[in-house]
């Protein structure tokens, strides 16, 4: 019998955008623009843009090997990549506010029904987890989102990669959440759209996997989901039938 569903968090509840990353990576620049301004000599937009745009490679490389950089590693590359390093400890927290708070001023929207179907899940009883990857929005950030979209309210967990140095779909992060929820593996489904952080992740682990599938991975293709969906208002009936 099923007792809990946890989720990924990008592309699964929240939708991301090549737009949206570009208006991050313009505000996160601006936000951090009145701190550096008061340096003797601060560095040009130019060079800040260019040093995120470094950051960026060195974090997806690290990422693709399934190494997640906790913030503190995260802002001390930016700033040897912008020439900072001297300054770092004077910046370190205004960096962090910078990248991490854009978000809050550009936030991402739901996907359709997830709101009601959360509602749902916990007015059935079932336990309900958040296991996400993070990238320069980190899980104190991501909080804090989801209670704004008035989300919050329904996970009894939430697990996210930089608080714990461990990143789907290795079994180290799913074990946290299982143990936040006190349940078993295989009493848990976990809903994702990457089919192998997510789907072959958990089924690794001994949990079922709903893939997600809103056609954001174009080539992507999995024999191990259990269930596929596109639209989270269909979860509610396939989690029925596992429950009967």
């Amino acid at each position: 019998m099923i007792e809990g569903v946890t989720f990924d968090w990008w592309n699964t509840l929240a939708m991301s955008s090549p737009e949206q990353d570009r208006r991050l990576r313009d505000l996160r620049m601006e936000r951090l623009a009145p701190s550096l301004s008061r340096l003797p000599r601060p560095p040009t937009r130019e060079a800040l843009l260019l040093a995120y745009d470094r950051q960026t490679e060195i974090l997806s490389e690290a990422w693709g090997r399934g190494v997640d950089l906790n913030r503190s590693e995260q802002i001390a590359t930016f700033f040897r990549l912008a020439g900072l390093d001297g300054q770092a400890p004077a910046l370190f927290e205004a960096a962090v506010e910078a990248f991490g708070g854009a978000l809050l001023e550009i936030p991402p929207a739901l996907f359709p029904h997830v709101s009601e179907t959360l509602d749902h899940l916990k007015r059935e009883g079932y336990q309900v987890g958040l296991v996400s990857n993070t990238g320069r929005t980190w899980g104190r950030y991501l909080r804090r989102l989801q209670d704004r979209l008035g989300i919050g309210k329904y996970f009894d967990a939430r697990v996210f990669s930089d608080e714990i140095g461990i990143r789907k779909p290795e079994a180290g992060i799913f074990d946290v959440a299982l143990s936040n929820l006190g349940l078993r593996p295989d009493r848990v489904v976990h809903v994702g759209d990457d089919v192998t952080a997510d789907v072959a992740g958990a089924k690794a682990h001994g949990m079922r996997a709903i893939w997600f599938n809103t056609g954001f991975w174009r080539d992507a293709r999995t024999d191990k989901a259990d269930a596929e969906i596109a639209d989270h208002a269909d979860l509610p009936a396939i989690l029925r039938r596992w429950r009967a």
